[in-house]
């Protein structure tokens, strides 16, 4: 069982969504709380502030983009510095895009890898000399369902997230014996206004996907996420309806699973045509 009060807690993308429940559930469980973010937004810090459970904890941000390596050491280092090492690093910096790989572009397809893949190499290259200097640590690194269960239409971020997966379980085998502890955490969709705005154009096919697991508030699945990490769970995954998925998905045969979510998507993309074909009849009419 680890931990965190007491514990400094770097955590990236901590000013908005499961990062700032994150942020303010630690603080109430007593850890020192750090901040890097592309944004560290006074109102953020002010909200993880007041979560404190004592008045001398720590709670810093630094600006941050995790995506160019030389920033994302330099804020660590000056981190570290001002505020201590850290003895936990939680990533959740990273980007989703939504759009079928026949019309992304080079550029939009490098992007998510750059920030999601590249993002979290490197804000583990920052950290980790002081985690083994120390002889412990824990890292978690935030992947996604996506990085388990292939989704259409998210060809991009669902590359990255199994990359940032199998990273997390490559570090685990060689860290462990060093004393750093690994976590993965995959959420499935989050209720976010970001949310909002991308269902206004996601593909009626990976919306009809992403129904399989649901979605979850942020804070429901921050609380998830601190459980895991203080019962030293590897892979943590949010939500019982999502648990129940990742298990339904590891038990059934791949040609199985394969047929039931073409049978799905094969269904929106029916109803799409069907759609968009009495549009253009309306349109003529």
């Amino acid at each position: 069982m680890t931990d965190v009060a007491g514990k400094t807690i770097y955590l990236t993308g901590g000013c908005s969504g499961t990062g700032l429940a994150a942020g303010k559930i630690l603080a109430g469980l007593g850890a020192h709380i750090v901040i890097l973010d592309l944004n560290p937004s006074e109102p953020a810090l002010r909200e993880i502030g007041l979560a404190r459970r004592a008045a001398n904890q720590l709670v810093a941000g630094y600006r941050i983009n995790v995506a160019d390596r030389k920033i994302t050491m330099g804020a660590v280092a000056l981190a570290a510095s001002e505020c201590g090492a850290p003895d936990i690093l939680i990533n959740m910096a990273g980007i989703a895009i939504a759009e079928e790989f026949i019309n992304m572009t080079s550029e939009t397809f490098d992007r998510v890898i750059q920030v999601n893949v590249y993002g979290t190499r490197n804000i583990v290259e920052a950290v980790l000399p002081f985690m083994i200097s120390r002889g412990s640590g824990k890292l978690v690194l935030a992947g996604s369902m996506g990085g388990i269960l292939p989704v259409f239409g998210y060809t991009a971020y669902g590359t990255s997230e199994f990359a940032v997966l199998g990273l997390a379980q490559c570090l685990r085998c060689e860290l462990k014996p060093r004393g750093i502890g690994i976590a993965c955490f995959c959420p499935g969709e989050m209720e976010t206004p970001e949310l909002a705005e991308e269902h206004r154009t996601l593909h009626p096919a990976t919306r009809a996907l992403m129904k399989i697991g649901g979605t979850m508030h942020p804070e429901a699945a921050a609380r998830d996420l601190v459980k895991g990490i203080r019962s030293d769970q590897f892979l943590i995954i949010p939500g019982l309806k999502m648990k129940v998925t990742w298990w339904l998905y590891r038990l059934t045969p791949v040609w199985l699973w394969n047929s039931i979510t073409d049978s799905i998507v094969a269904k929106a993309l029916r109803r799409n045509t069907e759609v968009r074909n009495r549009v253009s009849v309306g349109r003529l009419l």
